[in-house]
């Protein structure tokens, strides 16, 4: 056989990469196969077998052969020639042979870039087709042995001749795919029209055609197969009634469960139940930390192989755990990119992420239909959901609104569950199961009705009460103190320090490197002080805890990091009267007034009682102005999946990036140290200087001049910092000044 090259470095015949392709669609068809029935097209799969077969066969041409072979740039598109070759499959109706070139022309490109680089109707652009299509003339010998190869890989995956190709022999046998394909869908669309009645066909086929085509490019021929058995691999002896019961149901479910009762176990034995073929299962909560620490815990059980993590710095969270296992920073920096190339792929079964990440998909952001694709008939556990704002509530209802329409499960875990909260999810999912521990079984009655914390009432604010934590550490008590600021954090960790045997502060506002260190010791000292960042999933467990006021799902999740597990008795948690002035700045201060009355100095926190006080507080739901956020949010974000629209990349992409309301900064004494690792090409390490604040914090400092954006497109920060307290935000650094 002629040796026609698909790729270069190292090289590769298009024969190896189209059967590497070909190995990634048989597993695909594997784990999806209830694809044909979603898009309404019985045959599906033999036309994403076509499309994958053809989407290289453009790189025949002499030209891009000779650059392929150290010759000049090329400077045209194969995915233009290969669907030039469409109409040697076997005669499909015109407007699949229309999708299957459309999924091949824009396999790298969208249809608008299409439009506005390689448009035929001109003069110029047809000649400068034609002189390429000539150039694919040339090598019909190499492309009719590739074709004979093609149809016995059909009768291979498919068992079947039912895809037949056939050879165009002359170049007026070929067709213009511009004016055929991509012309005629813009117009289409311009006209008002829906070229392809069902969006999910084509979105399917484009979207699972890129992704065996950058799976097989990055070296993996298949994607794992599902994980069913997940029972088995917990390593539990016996399960909780609750967690068994879970386990059982089929389709969507409530579960509540307290802190600490195994609810992650429960959700698995569901995604397990639920796995009726190689459907995907998405493990999804709101902060990195949570999310690394997931990421841990599952790859522990089902292999590293197996579990994916996603979210802005999974990169640099892959490179650090390398490093701790001894790879050289070199090694680690390679490798810890090739294993989130894979995560980002439709590779690994399990993958721990932020909804964000799945939110993204909805916004057109490049490679989206790949990303909708994964996620048909995906199982998607959500912990925590009403720990979100009314914003990204209304963005995650409208994911669950979309993924149901492609056969997407769902999950939700808490401890608390507002029923205002419930009854939006199930205007979207109507048929919910509801799941969790009962008083009918002993188990279930000990969880309910025990017990694990005695409130203690403090009239005033944290700061008048500091003598009863100073008190408790001096007792050996592992203690919590939590504040609504970041500065009033510093300022009790000041004051509470030196009365223990080993103390942090967690925040939001230390560079990463130090917010790595605390991460690790936090379930080892005696006090840690923390602002909202300590309610989410860490696994820590403290003897005590004097904390701010708060709405009560936020207090809760406080509470929960105290006598986790019950196994300390009744334990007493104090909570103060009063907030700061700058509370009003993010919780509604009459949800915070209503959940300091609904508790009782002296009384004893059961999850029933903890249940009756979540609904007494968001008896009425959002407030009027949150309602108003959320219905807002929901409506915007619909409009933007109406006009996602396949083989183009959305305009709203950029929309997206909006969401994420930080930005990060290196405070002005790190400079020096960041601009040294990226000098030595150490950009991982350079990573370690970055520290988040918010946009008004960046708007604030700007207006001061003491925020500096510079030519390289960094933010540098002249605000002091100090490792133990972390960026002081309304102090300079003592003799360092921006540098213009």
């Amino acid at each position: 056989m002629t040796e026609l090259l698909a790729k270069s470095s190292p090289p590769e015949t298009l024969v190896e990469h189209t059967g590497n392709c070909l190995m990634v669609f048989n597993s695909v068809r594997e784990n999806y196969p209830f694809l044909p029935d979603l898009c309404g097209a019985p045959r599906f799969f033999d036309h994403l077998f076509a499309a994958v077969a053809l989407h290289d066969v453009g790189k025949s041409a002499s030209g891009f052969q000779r650059e392929l072979s150290g010759g000049t740039q090329w400077g045209y598109r194969h995915e233009l020639l290969s669907a030039a070759l469409v109409n040697g499959l076997t005669p499909y109706d015109d407007i699949t042979t229309k999708a299957i070139a459309l999924a091949i022309a824009t396999h790298h490109k969208g249809v608008s870039e299409l439009r506005e680089r390689f448009n035929t109707t001109s003069p110029i652009g047809k000649e400068v087709y034609e002189a390429r299509i000539r150039e694919l003339v040339e090598n019909l010998d190499g492309i009719n042995q590739f074709i004979e190869y093609l149809q016995d890989a059909a009768v291979r995956y498919l068992g079947t001749d039912s895809v037949s190709f056939k050879l165009p022999v002359r170049q007026d046998a070929m067709i213009d795919p511009y004016q055929r394909f991509i012309r005629w869908y813009a117009n289409a669309l311009e006209d008002g029209e829906r070229p392809i009645a069902n969006p999910l066909y084509p979105t399917f086929l484009r979207g699972f055609l890129i992704a065996c085509d950058h799976l097989a490019s990055g070296g993996k021929n298949e994607i794992v197969a599902g994980i069913k058995d997940t029972a088995s691999k917990l390593g539990i002896s016996q399960f909780r009634p609750y967690q068994s019961r879970t386990g059982m149901i089929s389709g969507s479910a409530f579960l509540s469960a307290p802190t600490g009762s195994g609810k992650t176990e429960a959700s698995l034995l569901w995604a397990g139940n639920n796995q009726d073929s190689g459907r995907r299962i998405y493990y999804v909560l709101p902060y990195t930390a949570s999310i690394n620490a997931m990421f841990s815990r599952l790859s522990g059980r089902f292999g590293e192989e197996n579990v994916g993590v996603l979210h802005g710095k999974a990169t640099y969270f892959a490179y650090k755990t390398l490093l701790d296992r001894d790879y050289s920073p070199e090694n680690a920096a390679a490798f810890a990119r090739e294993t989130q190339n894979l995560s980002k792929k439709l590779y690994r079964p399990i993958k721990v992420l932020t909804p964000f990440q799945i939110v993204k998909a909805f916004f057109g952001v490049k490679g989206w239909e790949s990303q909708i694709s994964e996620m048909a008939g995906g199982l998607f556990i959500f912990d925590e959901i009403h720990a979100y704002d009314p914003h990204v509530t209304a963005l995650i209802i409208g994911v669950i609104e979309e993924l149901a329409r492609i056969d997407a499960r769902f999950l939700f875990l808490s401890a608390t569950f507002p029923k205002f909260l419930k009854e939006k999810i199930q205007k979207i999912l109507p048929r919910m199961n509801v799941v969790g521990p009962e008083i009918g079984d002993i188990d279930g009655e000990k969880l309910i009705r025990t017990p694990r914390h005695r409130v203690r009432m403090l009239d005033g604010d944290i700061t008048s009460h500091v003598e009863i934590m100073r008190s408790e550490l001096q007792k050996g008590s592992r203690v919590l103190v939590v504040s609504n600021t970041v500065k009033r954090a510093q300022e009790l960790y000041s004051s509470l320090r030196d009365y223990s045997d080993s103390a942090e502060l967690l925040h939001g506002r230390f560079i990463l490197r130090d917010r790595e260190n605390k991460e690790k010791n936090i379930d080892k000292v005696q006090l840690l002080v923390g602002t909202q960042a300590i309610e989410v999933s860490l696994d820590i467990d403290f003897d005590t805890i004097l904390t701010e006021p708060a709405p009560i799902d936020a207090l809760l999740q406080r509470l929960g990091r105290v006598n986790r597990k019950g196994s300390k008795g009744v334990v007493p948690v104090h909570i103060c009267t009063m907030g700061s002035e700058k509370d009003r700045y993010f919780y509604d201060i009459e949800r915070v007034l209503k959940t300091v009355e609904c508790f009782r100095d002296g009384e004893e926190l059961t999850e029933d009682a903890v249940c009756r006080k979540v609904e007494q507080v968001y008896a009425q739901g959002y407030n009027s102005k949150e309602e108003a956020e959320f219905q807002s949010a929901l409506y915007s974000f619909r409009r933007v999946i109406a006009s996602l629209t396949p083989f183009y990349d959305s305009d709203d992409k950029d929309d997206f990036y909006d969401l994420i309301r930080s930005m990060e900064v290196i405070p002005i004494r790190f400079e020096g140290e960041y601009l040294d690792c990226k000098a030595r090409n150490q950009h991982f390490e350079a990573m370690r200087f970055l520290a988040s604040i918010s946009f008004g914090q960046g708007a604030k400092l700007r207006q001061t001049n003491r925020l500096s954006r510079r030519s390289e497109g960094y933010w540098v920060a002249d605000v002091r910092y100090d490792d133990k307290v972390g960026l002081l935000i309304d102090e300079m650094e003592k003799g360092l000044g921006i540098i213009d």
